[in-house]
């Protein structure tokens, strides 16, 4: 290979590399911006131009999880922050981090390993 195809070559390569990391930053940028809402998989791949399946293929390669589960991880994180933060309710901390009720009850149990109550409590 001459000089200048390699060179070709290694610059090709490192755009095949860079977009799916941009496209992660992107979608990331998305869902730090928008996790408080009812956020899909459509809306995070509209948001940077792709296909769902691409949306989930590219993310999944650099932050070696799928966009809803890295949403989930994000939103208790920011549900844990509140709560370390604040007297709101329970209700009132589930939707500010994009929940129902119950279901962010689940969800937090599941992911931090004890209620939220539980948890404010160890906090406090």
């Amino acid at each position: 290979m001459t000089l200048i195809a390699e060179i070709k070559f290694q610059e090709q390569h490192q755009q095949l590399t860079v977009i799916p990391r941009e496209r992660s930053k992107n979608i990331l940028a998305y869902l730090h911006k928008h996790y408080a809402e009812k956020v899909t998989i459509n809306d995070s791949a509209t948001a940077v131009n792709i296909s769902p399946k691409e949306c989930i293929r590219s993310f999944k390669k650099n932050i070696h999880q799928t966009p809803i589960e890295y949403l989930l991880n994000y939103q208790v994180e920011q549900a844990k922050k509140i709560l370390r933060h604040s007297e709101l309710s329970i209700t009132d901390i589930a939707l500010r981090a994009g929940f129902s009720t119950s279901y962010f009850s689940k969800i937090f149990k599941e992911r931090v390993g004890m209620t939220l109550r539980e948890y404010r409590q160890r906090q406090g």
